[in-house]
């Protein structure tokens, strides 16, 4: 995820979370098809589909949802909260605002809005 978020700095890099019970297995970068620095992205809706048919031939689930924050906090939007259409998602922001110290932080979506919460690579 931090590496597609440097691959596409200046701009906002997108992608999803894939795996099985619960556990994400990998990231699977997308294209942004309304690539910008500060204000959203969106995700191709073509690859979208593609992508969902082929996870569920392979027995995987949409676990989460990432992108980037070029120069801003690794915390979400107004537009993310309005982008925010999967509520089962963690929904995960990466800031590269310090380049040399990405920061990146988990999210779940709540009546109220996101609530962060924590995330551990292994």
């Amino acid at each position: 995820m931090v590496r597609h978020a440097f691959q596409e700095t200046p701009n906002e890099c997108c992608g999803v979370l894939i795996g099985r019970n619960g556990r994400i297995e990998r990231a699977v970068a997308m294209r942004n098809v309304h690539p910008s620095p500060d204000t959203y992205y969106f995700m191709d809706p073509e690859e979208q589909i593609a992508l969902f048919a082929d996870m569920e031939r392979q027995g995987h689930q949409l676990l989460g949802i990432y992108h980037s924050h070029p120069r801003g906090p690794a915390t979400p939007s107004s537009a993310d909260r309005q982008l925010a259409f999967h509520p089962d998602a963690l929904y995960v922001v990466i800031s590269l605002a310090v380049p040399d110290r990405p920061d990146v932080r988990g999210f779940a979506v709540s009546d109220e809005g996101f609530t962060e919460v924590p995330i551990a690579f292994e």
